[in-house]
């Protein structure tokens, strides 16, 4: 119990309130020795100031008790009977060590009879903090405060021992340490993985560069992230979720622990630091290896779920190289994997660094030209094969990036990390759409309805609809004569709270459903369930080869004869030859968009399209 002796202020606060008490002790027990030398004398010759002493001595809190150099007690104040239980006369002669210490700690003896005080250790003022037992048993903590009284020669020297019960304040003591370890791991680890957690591998990271300042060594950092986290979630629940995360972390800890530390610093990310790694060849071990314990499928409340991750690799030298740096470069490493198609590993290189600056920089030009509403409308023609003339558009935002020119930008964009940027994209599509169609409605003199291709990033936000309506409302547009398209493969089956939902509120305010991308293979016949559409628009890929592919046409041909059975209407993409748009017209569809119409034009463009365009 050292740690109470030199870690713990409170109980010397206590210690400190007794020093007083030692030095009234130690003149009354002076004037009791030399009382012995000088025979009877007259009480008056200490005065009233004896009298005081000793009332003090004799009603005092704390014990006190008077020892030879060899330990033997020579007298005790009332005091120290309450706390050890044991009379002045029961202990007078005998040495404590006999009598109030623990069974585990008693000495033999041998030893009680060689004990002596060191009279270099024992001087006035040394502390000691001990486990002592009570005359009934009962163990309790007793701080020793010694004060050493000079004899004539050293036999005559005795030692004065103020004992105080401390075992209350060591118990509170103890209960706050247990507190404040119990936070400690609180905030270092993870309650649900128990892995470290940002701080603390932060703070061991950190660590790791600063190691043997001056000399260089290596240190590895692995980004982890869960591969579609968010459809086990959705899917399955966020119980599914914490399963799978649980799992994660194990495999994790298992595999990396002993080379160095495993956070979770994120829903579904996690952060390794290899310490001094051999090289890239043994990082790329571990991360095979974890990959290899993820490989199967695993149960999670009687569901067989495949979980996958991907990761980031970064190797450097300790020396020049700073924390926020090596951190940065694993995430730019795992996300170069995620780019390249997930389930796999992607190292740092500078390569990697100089393009993710350059993308840092064109997000930022992005930003600023969606803060001043910069962007470019385009408007692609749809022609109606039954009325025979262009009766619609679909509007599409692009924008003038630094240097490929005019692009999409919602491509260079991830629909989970730029939701935000995603939603002003589609915004400014719809909303400069709807004014653009007013005027050519203007301009024909007949009805033309917009085309606006979206995505959950707005159609998720529960106030759409409203917002959807207001806007139709400003540029004088009905409703019915918007179509949302969005892309078969967003909608799931299994998806009873997202985009479905969604849907279904969108069809309440009015506007049309269109499936898009039907036939390219990413999604099934099973959404016309699910959705309620009014347009199927056939993939360009099923499109592109009709003329030639028997398969193509035949399946071409089922989704026209079953959107007829669900009451939809079909529309072509990617029509470009005349062979095509035959085919689809034998085949009953009833809208073709692509080249052999017109591209993508521009609003002024499009004006003049319209009024000159004959097929």
């Amino acid at each position: 119990m050292e740690e109470f002796s030199t870690d713990w202020p409170a109980i010397y606060l206590i210690l400190f309130c007794g020093v007083g008490i030692i030095l009234l002790s130690v003149g009354f027990l002076l004037g009791r020795l030399h009382a012995k030398k000088v025979g009877n004398r007259s009480a008056s010759e200490f005065g009233n100031d004896a009298a005081i002493l000793e009332t003090v001595v004799e009603h005092a809190h704390e014990g006190l008790v008077m020892q030879d150099i060899y330990g033997r007690i020579e007298w005790s104040n009332p005091a120290y009977t309450r706390i050890t239980g044991y009379s002045a006369e029961e202990i007078r002669g005998r040495q404590p060590q006999e009598f109030v210490l623990p069974p585990d700690k008693q000495l033999s003896s041998r030893e009680l009879e060689n004990f002596k005080f060191d009279l270099k250790k024992f001087s006035s003022g040394f502390k000691e903090l001990i486990q002592n037992r009570r005359k009934n048993g009962e163990l309790f903590w007793n701080q020793l405060t010694f004060a050493k009284v000079e004899g004539e020669t050293e036999e005559k020297t005795r030692m004065i021992i103020l004992c105080q019960d401390v075992t209350r304040e060591v118990e509170r003591f103890a209960e706050l340490e247990e507190t404040r370890k119990r936070l400690k791991y609180q905030a270092e680890h993870d309650e649900l993985t128990g892995l470290a957690t940002r701080a603390k591998i932060t703070s061991f990271l950190q660590e790791c560069l600063s190691r043997d300042h001056g000399k260089s060594r290596k240190v590895g950092v692995i980004q982890f992230d869960l591969d579609h986290f968010k459809e086990i979630n959705d899917s399955h629940g966020h119980s599914a979720g914490d399963a799978v995360l649980r799992l994660v972390a194990g495999v994790l800890k298992s595999v990396l622990q002993e080379k160095g530390l495993v956070a979770r610093v994120g829903g579904d990310e996690f952060l390794a630091v290899i310490s001094d790694p051999d090289g890239p060849d043994q990082m790329e071990s571990l991360v095979q290896q974890i990959f290899g314990d993820l490989d199967q499928p695993i149960m999670v409340e009687r569901q067989r779920l495949k979980v996958a991750v991907s990761a980031g690799l970064v190797l450097a030298e300790t020396e020049n190289t700073s924390l926020a740096e090596l951190i940065n470069r694993a995430d730019i490493a795992l996300y170069a994997a995620k780019k390249a198609g997930r389930d796999r590993f992607s190292w740092y290189t500078d390569a990697l660094g100089t393009a993710h600056r350059h993308r840092r920089m064109n997000m930022a030009r992005l930003d600023q030209d969606l803060e001043n509403n910069n962007l470019t409308l385009l408007m692609e023609p749809q022609y109606d094969l039954k009325q025979k003339q262009i009766t619609g558009y679909e509007a599409s935002a692009h924008w003038l990036h630094p240097s490929e020119g005019l692009v999409d930008p919602a491509k260079m964009l991830s629909a989970q990390e730029d939701s935000k940027r995603i939603a002003q994209i589609e915004r400014f599509a719809l909303q400069e759409g709807l004014s653009e169609i007013r005027r050519l409605r203007e301009a024909a003199n007949r009805p033309i309805t917009l085309s606006v291709d979206l995505t959950g990033a707005s159609v998720d936000n529960p106030r759409f609809g409203e917002q959807l309506v207001r806007l139709c409302e400003e540029a004088e547009i009905p409703v019915a004569d918007l179509t949302i398209e969005l892309n078969e493969q967003i909608v799931r089956f299994d998806e009873h709270d997202g985009l479905q939902c969604a849907i279904g509120r969108l069809s309440g305010t009015g506007c049309r459903i269109a499936l898009d991308e039907v036939g390219g293979g990413r999604g099934g016949a099973g959404q016309l369930i699910r959705v309620n559409a009014n347009l199927l628009k056939l993939s360009p890929w099923l499109v592109g080869d009709l003329e030639s592919h028997t398969k193509k046409r035949h399946l071409t041909q089922s989704i026209v004869r079953l959107a007829e059975k669900f009451e939809c209407k079909v529309m072509a993409i990617g029509v470009d030859r005349l062979e095509q748009l035959e085919i689809l017209r034998d085949f009953g569809c009833h809208f073709i968009q692509g080249q052999l119409i017109s591209g993508p034009l521009s609003a002024r463009e499009a004006e003049i399209h319209l009024r000159e365009f004959a097929m």
